[in-house]
């Protein structure tokens, strides 16, 4: 294998190292949010907010990704936020908590 294919997979998984951190910090905001609105007596969905979120998000993106792209991707963390959200109304443990084995 050459240096440079080695290089790059090594700074690619360098990112997916801090993308799941980042994710998690910020699946960890959204639980507090959620909590924070309970406490208030607001509703928990506001697909408004997702959709600024995602507006937001395609004013700075500068590419390759498209934004087709990262309407899917950012739909998916939403749809994963979503679910989080509904297990911890429930008591029930995320996989992760559950001691589900993390994927690589």
């Amino acid at each position: 294998m050459s240096q440079d294919l080695e290089s790059a997979r090594l700074r690619l998984d360098a990112i997916d190292r801090e993308l799941l951190r980042l994710l998690n910090d910020r699946m960890k905001i959204a639980l507090d949010i959620v909590r924070a609105k309970r406490e208030s007596g607001l509703p928990v969905f506001d697909g408004g907010r997702e959709d600024l979120v995602l507006e937001r998000l395609a004013r700075r993106n500068e590419g390759p990704l498209s934004r087709d792209g990262l309407r899917r991707i950012w739909s998916a963390v939403f749809a994963e936020s979503r679910i989080h959200q509904a297990l911890s109304a429930t008591g029930s443990a995320a996989p992760a908590e559950a001691g589900e084995a993390p994927t690589p």
